[in-house]
């Protein structure tokens, strides 16, 4: 869903918009379910000159040692960065995003 004009938050959707929007969001949850992501953070903050996105930013257990907290997310982007880009990780994305991709075709 693209919406046609700038918006930088969820508050500006059209009552036809944020209905399309939480049940694409509501799929996109349900497909990561059965991926086995069972929690993730959902991220939209309105206070940046960009037009509105929303980051949904999956937890995995290797993720615990930097806590549960929203500041952690910035430490476990570091992290990965500097630790997981690898043939083997970005291969397993890749089948992540391919299974999503998937899943999504039904939607």
């Amino acid at each position: 869903m693209a919406p046609k004009r700038k918006i930088r938050s969820i508050s500006e959707f059209s009552e036809e918009e944020a209905i399309e929007f939480i049940n694409l969001l509501h799929e996109v949850r349900k497909g990561m379910k059965e991926l086995s992501i069972d929690d993730v953070y959902l991220f939209q903050n309105e206070d940046t000159p960009h037009n509105f996105h929303l980051w949904i930013f999956s937890r995995h257990k290797l993720m615990e040692k930097f806590g549960r907290k929203i500041e952690s997310v910035r430490s476990i982007m570091n992290y990965s960065k500097e630790n997981m880009i690898t043939d083997d990780v970005i291969k397993e994305v890749r089948m992540y995003v391919q299974k999503m991709k998937e899943y999504m075709k039904k939607f």
